[in-house]
């Protein structure tokens, strides 16, 4: 962090707002959120610092204006290739039966749960898509899911097939109406994410642990991946790697990100 924020950090009641946000979201202290916490002191000046929770209006309030929102359809375009062409029909054939799970953890407004939504209906098979985040305003977007097409290109990263998929017209775009049932948003903290074990077959968390002190990153990684089904496939940002331990690895040396939920390391 620069020497201005960290002397800002220092000075109540930024510190304590700052500790009370690491407890309550695993959020680190960056110069970001820091200018976060500054654009809305108007906010911070009114918390309880005694009842600190998600669920508190002014820490709501707070979450809302802190958290980091920047999504877009199909992005990071390749690794999805790769769930598409390589993973997805794995989790496919061992799904006979029952509608494939997939999850956007950190879903913002909600481009990622979308994009699920149009690989499962590429896929051709039954699917659900689950989005969470802990913003209030990400999720009222994402469950509109109506969309300004830019500029920049919101949809520059997907096939033209897949753009059949979305309803396209005067500058903004939305999903078609045969996907919106099988998408749903909830509002939760990643640090108490309530994913029921193994009840996933892919989960998405990208671009999200980053933003969190190696703490919060080492908890939620250990709630996704006891929610994915044996086999299932958790992928992460390009700088994220999980632990020992927690019963993933490397679909393959080929795939960038992409982890595999196993009984066992190895």
């Amino acid at each position: 962090m620069s020497d201005a924020a960290t002397h800002a950090l220092a000075a109540p009641p930024f510190g304590a707002v700052m500790d009370r946000l690491e407890a309550l979201a695993g959020f680190a202290a960056s110069d970001v959120l820091m200018n976060r916490l500054v654009r809305a002191a108007s906010v911070v000046a009114r918390l309880p610092m005694d009842r600190a929770g998600i669920d508190h209006p002014d820490w709501a309030a707070l979450l809302d204006a802190v958290t980091v929102q920047e999504t877009r359809m199909f992005r990071a375009s390749a690794q999805l290739d790769q769930f598409r062409q390589i993973v997805l029909p794995d989790l496919v054939a061992g799904a006979a039966g029952r509608p494939l799970s997939f999850v956007s953890a950190g879903c913002a407004t909600g481009e990622e749960a979308w994009t699920l939504a149009i690989l499962g209906a590429r896929a051709g098979h039954p699917w659900r898509v689950l989005g969470i985040d802990v913003c209030r305003p990400a999720l009222e977007a994402a469950e509109a899911a109506r969309y300004r097409l830019g500029p920049p290109d919101a949809l520059r990263e997907m096939r033209a097939e897949d753009r059949g998929l979305l309803d396209i017209a005067d500058g903004w775009f939305e999903p078609v109406a045969a996907l919106r049932p099988g998408v749903r948003f909830r509002r939760a903290n990643l640090l108490q994410c309530g994913l029921p074990e193994a009840s996933a077959d892919a989960i998405l968390c990208r671009n999200v642990l980053i933003y969190m002190t190696p703490e919060g990153r080492l908890s939620v990684l250990r709630q996704l991946a006891a929610a994915l089904r044996p086999g299932g496939a958790l992928l992460l940002g390009p700088t994220d790697s999980p632990p020992p331990g927690l019963g993933l690895r490397l679909w393959s040396r080929e795939l960038v990100g992409i982890w595999r939920r196993v009984d066992a390391d190895g």
